[in-house]
C-alpha cells in the first residue's frame, strides 16, 4: 500500500495556465494506472492531443468545454468523459473561474501525442 500526499508532490507547470499534480504513476508504485489533478486558470486550455489508451476526466470544480473528436461538450461539476484511445481531444476553461479536473488512465506509461487540427479534421472525415 502507498499513500501519496499531494502537498509533498511537485506541481507541473509545463502547460501555460495549468498546474498539474501527477499523483499516481509507475514511480509511485502503481502497476496499472495513472491519475492526477490539474487546475486550469481562466482562459487556459490543454492542446489537442491523443493518448494510446483510454482516458477519463472528471470535472471537480468549475465548468469545462471538452473537444472530443471535433465535437464540443459543455461540462459541469462532477460530469465525466470517457475518451477512447487515439481519439483527438482537449479541455478548455472559457470561464472567469478556476477549473479543476481529475484524470485517470488504465496504464502507467501514458504519453500525450499532440495532434494538428488539420490532420484531426481529415481523419474525422474518413
Amino acid at each position: 500500500m502507498k499513500i501519496v500526499h499531494s502537498c509533498e508532490e511537485p506541481i507541473d507547470r509545463s502547460d501555460q495556465g495549468l498546474e498539474a499534480l501527477r499523483l499516481v504513476h509507475r514511480q509511485k508504485g502503481a502497476k496499472h494506472m495513472t491519475a492526477g489533478v490539474a487546475t486550469f486558470q481562466p482562459g487556459a486550455s490543454v492542446i489537442l492531443h491523443t493518448h494510446p489508451c483510454e482516458e477519463t476526466v472528471i470535472i471537480i470544480e468549475g465548468k469545462a468545454t471538452a473537444e472530443i473528436n471535433g465535437k464540443l461538450f459543455h461540462l459541469d461539476k462532477y460530469d465525466a468523459t470517457i475518451v477512447p484511445p487515439l481519439v483527438p481531444h482537449c479541455f478548455h476553461n472559457h470561464s472567469h473561474d478556476l477549473m479543476v479536473i481529475a484524470y485517470f488512465y488504465p496504464e502507467v506509461d501514458v504519453r500525450r501525442d499532440p495532434v494538428e487540427r488539420a490532420a484531426a479534421q481529415k481523419n474525422k472525415g474518413e
